[in-house]
């Protein structure tokens, strides 16, 4: 039995994938980037699109999914597709066919939005307005949640404060703080943008305006029944959260069936996170630097094994000669810093920290992303010219596909962990790699 169990878990991402690489890849058209900020009323994209900038703004009709970046993003419009966005800001007042998935600072979903399918969310705040409809489920995680629009089906929510004030039409399946839970131990953002929504005070509330048709099952550290001021179609189940022995995880004392609904929601919303952010980070770089990018990839295709190796001293040398580096600025700065009784040791200390953090932070985003953003763009293209050739030598559906592999293939616990490993050593590698043939001089023409 328990064979049967483990062999279901390490396959139900691999389905996963199958499923999404042929539905996904088969309702494909092309791939659109604009470079402007917005889409006005009236123009009509009939592909996918891609855009991005500081104040994104789109009033059109995007017939595909849109990708949609920036500092503040406003969807006014429809979309007869997915929504994958990000940003500070992010607010949603007209129609999205498909499911929306979003992480950002805070989320509004404004009295005049309709979600045909599923909404996640990862942030600090989600507000969904009176009058805004999804028509399934919605999975979020953050600090607070607050619920005035309607949902089709089960809402999953971990957050420090839960505010239900809406229509849901099935079970509400949450993990919320106390109410006197001081902020210290909340999950949220410490450092917030101008324009964050008020904070609301911890804990769950469900006002009498709400109806539920399910049952209601949250686990908080204290009983909130008095904050419950409806009597759901399922009931009210509250669990405690138990600590689990030697270790700071919790293992929760609830129906397992709740349990699972809970984890499954999670699950998503990191996964969605994840996909979320290197599919932006790719859309950049193949925007930005197609041509160096596409040569680190063909050096990982066609020198897996050495781009590896040279990966594994890359990674090595960078965190190692980071230490040095500090330890030699801080000497430096000491040295001269008694010299020129500290006139000259504060500028090296300022000088030398701030360009070691830069560089230290090219280094660690090109770790963390970079080198997955290589593999996944091989992947995907390697899945592409295999069962759908004609879309290989798109610009964006090799990163697309790659990238959601990549992220369920992550998923899958030791296998995932020694994929990422694998994934960073051939990336980091590559990028090596081509550094050097760049450095390389050119050769020199002999004379006639």
């Amino acid at each position: 039995m328990k064979k049967t169990t483990s062999s279901i878990r390490w396959l139900a991402p691999i389905a996963l994938v199958l499923v999404f690489s042929f539905g996904w890849v088969g309702s494909a058209q092309a791939f659109e980037f604009i470079e402007n900020e917005d889409l006005p009323a009236g123009e009509v994209v009939d592909d996918d699109l891609f855009i991005f900038g500081d104040n994104v703004v789109v009033d059109g009709t995007v017939n595909g999914d849109l990708f949609a970046f920036g500092q503040n993003v406003v969807i006014n419009g429809t979309v007869n597709g997915s929504l994958v966005t990000g940003g500070q800001f992010t607010e949603v007042n007209g129609e999205v066919v498909g499911s929306v998935y979003n992480g950002s600072n805070a989320m509004t979903i404004g009295a005049d939005a309709v979600v045909g399918r599923n909404l996640y969310f990862g942030g600090f705040s989600l507000n969904v307005e009176d009058g805004a409809k999804i028509g399934r489920d919605m999975a979020v995680g953050g600090y607070q949640v607050i619920l005035n629009g309607e949902i089709g089906r089960d809402l999953y929510a971990g957050a420090g404060a839960l505010e239900i004030n809406g229509v849901i039409g099935g079970d509400v399946n949450a993990e919320v703080g106390g109410p006197d839970e001081s902020m210290g131990s909340m999950p949220f953002f410490p450092f917030m943008p101008p324009g964050t929504p008020a904070t609301v005070s911890p804990g769950l509330r469900i006002s009498d305006s709400a109806e539920i048709g399910g049952k209601v099952a949250y686990t908080s550290p204290v009983d909130q029944s008095n904050s419950i001021d409806i009597s759901p179609g399922g009931g009210i189940v509250h669990s405690t959260p138990v600590p689990v022995e030697g270790g700071p995880s919790t293992q929760v004392d609830m129906d397992p069936q709740v349990s699972n609904a809970v984890n499954v929601g999670r699950w998503f919303l990191q996964r969605a996170r994840e996909l979320v952010t290197l599919l932006a980070l790719g859309a950049l770089v193949l925007w930005l630097l197609p041509d160096l990018f596409n040569k680190v990839v063909d050096k990982a295709a066609s020198e897996p094994l050495p781009s590896s190796g040279w990966g594994l001293v890359t990674v090595i040398a960078g965190y190692v000669g980071a230490v040095i580096l500090a330890g030699l600025v801080l000497a430096l700065g000491i040295f001269f810093g008694v010299l020129t009784l500290g006139g000259l040791g504060s500028t090296i200390f300022g000088v030398g920290f701030s360009s070691l953090g830069l560089a230290m932070a090219v280094f660690v985003l090109m770790v963390t992303y970079g080198s997955k953003l290589v593999i996944a763009f091989w992947g995907g293209k390697w899945t592409l010219e295999k069962l759908f050739p004609q879309y290989a030598e798109s610009k964006a559906w090799p990163l697309v596909l790659g990238v959601l592999i990549y992220v369920l293939l992550r998923a899958i616990p030791v296998l995932g962990w020694i994929i990422g490993v694998i994934v960073t050593l051939i990336g980091m590698g590559a990028m090596w790699l081509v550094f050097q043939d760049w450095r390389k001089p050119a050769p020199v023409a002999e004379a006639a």
